[in-house]
């Protein structure tokens, strides 16, 4: 019980970090500016029921990032008659019928981009790499990047069209080891250090860069 810190990466979510602290008498979860989460745990509790707790917590948590997400992005959010720029191609943005705002209109244009895109760019990693999936949905997600159901089945974000093609590959690639490993184990990371070449921790990082429903320069003209 010595150890004072514990990591642990949850699907949906990312790395949460539990912090034990000998001067805590209550549990607390804290998410900085870039979505960061820390959870203080007091100094004899098991980081067994520590994770408990956050666990109870999770809709909760959940609904703070969304909320960050829509609080930090949507004031960069282009315009109707602006320009979307995905992959080196401008789109411009028109309102449709049934639109609540650009937002709908941007969706639109990046899953129709996306089912252009990813079903192949699946096929190609999974080939290459000996998996086998179940199904691919390309859907709207804002706090996701991707997951993989108990059927080996794959959602992907359509957001991914606007981060780098590496770092899309590398959502592809971690939910394809999930088809294998289901969870965040030892084996799972090892699995996805296999696909990536060794530079899975690099991804892993270069993608917390990046937050969904945000425009930055590194976002865009990919």
């Amino acid at each position: 019980m010595n150890k004072s810190q514990n990591i642990v990466n949850y699907r949906g979510i990312g790395e949460v970090v539990y912090t034990r602290n000998p001067r805590a008498r209550n549990f607390s979860i804290r998410i900085n500016q870039q979505g960061e989460l820390r959870v203080t745990v007091p100094r004899m509790v098991s980081w067994r029921r520590a994770e408990a707790f956050f666990l109870s917590r999770q809709n909760w948590v959940l609904k703070k990032l969304e909320q960050m997400n829509s609080k930090y992005c949507r004031d960069s959010l282009p315009s109707e008659g602006e320009s979307l720029r995905i992959r080196g191609k401008d789109f411009s943005i028109r309102l449709q019928s049934g639109d609540s705002g650009s937002e709908d209109a941007i969706w639109r244009i990046l899953r129709k981009e996306a089912l252009d895109y990813l079903p192949e760019r699946v096929a190609k990693l999974s080939e290459a790499h000996g998996y086998k999936i179940t199904g691919l949905k390309i859907r709207r997600m804002k706090t996701r990047w991707g997951s993989c159901t108990a059927r080996k089945s794959i959602n992907l974000n359509s957001w991914l069209m606007m981060i780098p093609e590496a770092l899309s590959d590398y959502v592809i690639l971690h939910e394809l080891a999930h088809t294998r490993f289901p969870d965040h184990g030892k084996k799972f990371w090892e699995e996805l250090d296999r696909t990536t070449g060794g530079a899975s921790v690099g991804y892993r990082k270069e993608l917390r860069k990046h937050k969904i429903m945000c425009f930055t320069g590194e976002n865009t003209g990919q």
